[in-house]
């Protein structure tokens, strides 16, 4: 009976059915072969392109997908560069037959999830590569498979997580450092993406201590961030004498972090995003954080304002629109010696603007007993947690006219520690704000004052007039050497600072280096990323310490002011 009705009826009988599994009626396409013309997802991959759209979000898929091109392309994980010729290419939409193997994809990996809940299990990389992208492309249909109440197929993956946590994080042996494995940092971003459906215990946060203090462990970077200019030309690496290993040495070498994903029918080679990035995100914003300790001699400024206000930092962004710019990073930057990072124009506006936020600091003792190998530290030293407010700008440059090229990125020929800027840099003109124009805020002269220094410390390059801007980016190639420098000032209880820093094109990596004025407080460098929730996290370091040697270092995280 069912052959003799027509198809576009099968059709609907089969989409009803689908809709409730997530999978094809196996024994009603056994039935006749009108019905498996009909429903097979071969043939009618149409079917169950709307089964994905009814149960999933797509428009960040669509988005992102777009721009890498078709799934039988020979570079389906190149990004078409809206800075060049590609933008002329004509976009290349999901096709229904991408839907239906990200639809099988999903319903395998949230059953195998489902088994692990119910039975136990270890979770595996396979399974959270799948959660974490379908957080990161969720806009409401997404988070209604991941937690309660569920649509199926569907599993709590809070509670799947948390458990993942309690096993690894919880009881370290000898208070050994925890893994940094894919499946670590995935399950640690998956937690943060999901803070909001969480309840963590101050015992819970204690454990993520070492993810935040313990520095000459854990990667914050894409790449080094030693190196200014990656990929790093492979002359850098011979020319350079590595200190001997051992504990104080820092890494180099940029390090190969891609991992072998499928989605939509492509096979992505993509970076997990960065365990400490979420580590630090959740340490610092739970409810249940550890709070800073007072420490010895500091005296009471360190804690000058409420710890509410210290903590009041960005919630998890659960918009894919949010998470567009992340998702293009961990593809354009999984390996620093050979990707191609993402296109200056991509960084415009990300930077600029007031922030607000606390640096920490592990009570220097505490700190040299990790350092010497006394983990246990980590986990009972003190910290410090102190406020602090930027105001930055962005200025883009290039080479003057006639300007010789000098490889890739700016001329930077100074220390690492000084962000690449020369130790011999004139000194901030102590006039600069009595003598600044009619109408000019101190704020704005005390920044032009350091811009001036910046460019004067880069031989041969000029500023590009803000009318200029916009033109020059969409025009720029490769070879033009442009830049983008971030200057800026803030106060914190120490006193009031300025801020001289440039950002690292491929992947973002913001360098400032925070001079206190009067000096009485010294010099320190900072090195961080802007996230797709709105916060900036990164690390400081002190600026006496070689950069090749591990030096005494702490986080910072700040939100932009609206």
């Amino acid at each position: 009976m069912l052959d003799t009705l027509p198809p576009e009826i099968l059709s609907q009988i089969a989409h009803h059915l689908i809709l409730s599994a997530c999978r094809p009626p196996v024994d009603l396409l056994c039935t006749c072969r009108s019905l498996y013309a009909a429903a097979a997802p071969g043939l009618n991959p149409n079917l169950y392109a709307s089964v994905f759209r009814a149960h999933y979000d797509t428009a960040a898929a669509q988005r992102r997908f777009t721009s890498l091109g078709p799934s039988d392309s020979p570079y389906p994980n190149r990004p078409r560069d809206p800075s060049s010729s590609a933008r002329q290419l004509t976009p290349e939409p999901l096709r229904p037959a991408d839907f239906v193997a990200e639809l099988r994809t999903r319903t395998l990996a949230l059953e195998r999830l489902a088994r692990v809940a119910a039975e136990g299990g270890d979770l595996r990389v396979e399974e959270l590569w799948v959660v974490y992208l379908m957080l990161i492309e969720n806009d409401g249909k997404n988070l209604r498979h991941l937690v309660p109440p569920l649509t199926q197929p569907g599993v709590d993956v809070v509670s799947l997580v948390r458990d993942y946590h309690d096993r690894v994080l919880q009881s370290p042996p000898d208070f050994a450092y925890p893994p940094q494995r894919p499946v670590d940092a995935l399950a640690m971003w998956i937690s943060w993406l999901l803070d909001d459906y969480n309840s963590s215990t101050p015992r819970q946060i204690r454990a993520l201590r070492p993810y935040v203090f313990a520095a000459q462990q854990y990667d914050l970077f894409y790449a080094p961030w030693t190196q200014p200019r990656v990929p790093v030309p492979q002359r850098n690496n011979q020319h350079r004498v590595p200190p001997p290993l051992g504990p104080y040495s820092s890494v180099h070498t940029p390090q190969d972090r891609a991992c072998t994903v499928p989605a939509y029918g492509r096979t992505l080679s993509i970076a997990p995003p960065i365990l400490a990035h979420a580590a630090q995100l959740r340490f610092f914003t739970a409810p249940g954080a550890d709070t800073p300790a007072s420490i010895p001699g500091l005296g009471p400024e360190v804690m000058d304002m409420e710890l509410q206000s210290m903590r009041a930092l960005p919630r998890p962004a659960l918009s894919s629109a949010r998470h567009d710019a992340d998702f293009e990073r961990l593809l354009v930057c999984t390996n620093g010696a050979r990707s191609p990072g993402r296109a200056l124009w991509a960084w415009r506006g990300v930077f600029t603007g007031s922030w607000e936020g606390t640096f920490t600091f592990l009570e220097f003792d505490a700190f040299q007993d990790m350092m010497a190998g006394h983990a246990a530290a980590i986990y009972s030293g003190p910290y410090g947690e102190q406020a602090q407010v930027w105001k930055l700008r962005e200025t883009f440059v290039r080479p003057k006219p006639g300007t010789p090229a000098d490889g890739p990125g700016l001329p930077l020929r100074g220390p690492m520690v000084n962000a690449g800027f020369p130790a011999d840099m004139r000194p901030f003109n102590p006039n600069a704000i009595a003598a600044r124009a009619p109408g000019r805020s101190p704020e704005d002269a005390t920044i032009d004052d350091a811009l001036g220094r910046q460019l004067a410390a880069l031989p041969g390059y000029e500023s590009i007039p803000a009318h200029e801007v916009e033109a020059a980016l969409a025009r720029a190639e490769p070879g033009d050497n442009l830049g983008l420098l971030v200057t800026g000032v803030g106060h914190s209880a120490w006193g009031r600072f300025v801020i001289s820093g440039h950002v690292r094109v491929w992947d973002g990596l913001l360098y400032m280096v925070k001079e206190y004025a009067p000096f009485q407080r010294g010099k320190w460098l900072y090195r961080g990323y802007v996230l797709g929730d709105g916060a900036m996290v990164g690390r400081w370091r002190d600026t006496l310490t070689p950069e090749d040697y591990v030096g005494y270092e702490g986080t910072f995280m700040l939100k932009k002011r609206s």
